[in-house]
């Protein structure tokens, strides 16, 4: 006899689990978390609704659960108790919108929690900030448990072959807005607050910054341990989007809740390239002077920075001040930058 083939779920995947009494907690919390989660479900988001017909062996990555069913994941993949969630588990000490694994870079996956009340556990440990995972890291949300399979045994060529079947127009160059975001002291909280208290603060941060960056028309294209790199696509008048977007995430650093910096930069990029799941690869020379200018506003001490570029277009929009022309470490000449 063969060896019996691994279940392959043919619809969105669901997890029983023990209904219990939602513990009481601070009221706002609550009301922000129903918000966010609302907003956070996105109704034509893919589910996996088709049948697999291929083995582990051609998925990048997949999950597996105690009882052998596998989930692959070939894009972000969302976990919570709504039916709406690729892995959907009911078991009240979920929430409804509780974490997500996001597919960025080449054949990364990261889990995020969304600042669930009851955490999300990684090998045991609550995380506490967007975490990348590893082959045999050991997921937990409420009961549910699952391995994660990544296999570093796929065939060396692999990348080789991605490239050789690519063509012209899967690299391309485009202009695009680029934000740089960083927690400040995050070594500092992590000393000083509880433990149940700082993964809270953080995933409901990331929560409402990836509500504020995609609800004005962007995307966060990379999660960054303590912070994230967001960018938009530059078109007619998206600086107006691009603006509101700002200005609610100055509105959400006077909170201080966590205190965070952010640097904006416009510039052309490259976008394509080996990548794995929805998100863009994006690459190129502006893209390193986005980083190096959220570097240069924590060096000025700065919560808030504009690149020369960026403040052409937002002129009108906002109100800012010269922070002086600086020199960036691998570029040539002084820049000038703007805080607001």
């Amino acid at each position: 006899m063969g060896r019996p083939r691994p279940r392959v779920l043919s619809q969105t995947h669901r997890f029983a689990g023990t209904r219990r009494p939602r513990p009481g907690w601070l009221t706002f919390l609550n009301m922000f978390r129903q918000v966010t989660e609302s907003w956070l479900f996105n109704e034509n988001e893919d589910r996996h609704t088709v049948r697999m017909t291929i083995g582990p062996s051609g998925w990048p990555a997949w999950l597996e659960d105690g009882g052998g069913s596998r989930v692959p994941l070939k894009g972000s993949c969302s976990l919570g108790r709504s039916d709406a969630n690729q892995v959907a588990i009911a078991d009240d000490r979920v929430s409804r919108r509780h974490a997500l694994i996001q597919v960025q870079g080449e054949n990364e996956f990261w889990l995020v929690d969304f600042g669930s009340r009851n955490g999300t556990y990684l090998n045991e440990q609550r995380i506490i900030r967007p975490t990348r995972l590893r082959h045999g890291d050991r997921i937990k949300v409420g009961h549910a448990q699952f391995a994660f399979h990544q296999p570093q045994s796929m065939p060396r060529d692999s990348s080789k072959t991605v490239l050789a079947d690519r063509t012209a127009n899967d690299i391309r160059s485009a202009k695009c807005w680029l934000l740089v975001a960083d927690i400040i002291g995050s070594t500092r909280l992590v000393k000083e607050l509880p433990p149940d208290e700082l993964p809270l603060l953080t995933g409901l941060w990331v929560a409402e910054c990836k509500q504020t960056i995609e609800m004005h028309g962007g995307r966060i294209n990379q999660f960054l341990g303590d912070g994230f790199f967001a960018y938009w696509h530059d078109r007619e008048r998206i600086e107006i989007s691009v603006s509101a977007a700002l200005q609610t995430l100055q509105r959400l650093q006077e909170k201080g809740r966590p205190p965070f910096r952010f640097a904006t930069h416009l510039g052309q990029v490259v976008i394509g390239g080996v990548s794995v799941g929805e998100e863009e690869r994006i690459s190129g020379r502006e893209v390193h002077f986005a980083f190096r200018a959220e570097k240069l506003a924590s060096k000025l001490s700065e919560t808030r920075l504009l690149s020369e570029t960026a403040w052409a277009r937002l002129a009108a929009l906002l109100e800012a001040r010269e922070a002086g022309r600086h020199r960036l470490q691998g570029f040539d000449g002084e820049f000038g930058f703007y805080a607001f």
